[in-house]
């Protein structure tokens, strides 16, 4: 799955001469954590930085909430551009979201604006990586999910599949892993649209695969 796929297209960004106020009542009214700064080109939007509130908040005295009542925009008259992180990790539209992921997570940052040919397109963040996570497994539709341990995805994935081709059971979707502190056991969450009957459990059971969880979603 690519990040474009989860990204917010078009993000809002300031220019480079925006009031650091500004940018802390830009930031409160729409609730960002994040803003992209960025200029017209002939091309589309080149990103030159990016500001997170903690940017915002290191700019005002110490004793001063920059996203309270008492700001206005000329209350610090100092532009972004002063302020922003100018070498700003991005991706590419076709980036795969668990990359992205990657990075926000060695790199430790919330971030990463969306490029193409050079040019802003979007924005994602830690909230559309866990949008995506839940898309991706299922979670948020309506079904019946199952956890299955075995020894190998693989087998597991092929002889789920063929089981529910039998018993005309639709899979949803289906994530397998292995266990991170076991590496011969592993791990397969599958989200069915209707409830598996008992010849399906058992036939599963035969196979050498324990069920270790069956719940309504």
């Amino acid at each position: 799955m690519f990040v474009e796929k989860w990204m917010t297209p078009n993000p809002v960004t300031l220019a480079p001469n925006t009031t650091i106020s500004a940018a802390a009542l830009e930031m409160s009214r729409r609730k960002f954590r994040h803003l992209l700064v960025a200029e017209a080109s002939t091309t589309g939007k080149k990103l030159l930085g990016l500001l997170s509130k903690y940017d915002i908040a290191r700019a005002f005295p110490g004793n001063f909430n920059p996203f309270s009542l008492e700001v206005t925009a000329g209350t610090i008259p100092n532009p972004v551009s002063t302020i922003m992180v100018r070498n700003v990790i991005t991706v590419e539209l076709y980036c795969a979201i668990e990359e992205a992921a990657r990075i926000m997570l060695t790199r430790r940052i919330n971030a990463l604006p969306v490029v193409r040919s050079g040019n802003l397109v979007g924005i994602i963040t830690e909230s559309d990586i866990f949008g995506a996570l839940l898309g991706i497994t299922g979670a948020n539709a309506r079904g019946i999910k199952m956890i299955v341990e075995s020894s190998d995805v693989k087998t597991a994935l092929t002889s789920v599949a063929q089981l529910s081709e039998q018993h005309h059971l639709q899979i949803q979707s289906a994530v397998s892993f292995h266990d991170p502190q076991s590496p011969n056991k592993g791990f397969s969450a599958f989200h069915f649209s209707a409830q598996p009957n008992a010849r399906f459990v058992q036939q599963l059971t035969t196979l050498g695969f324990r069920i270790l969880r069956v719940s309504n979603s």
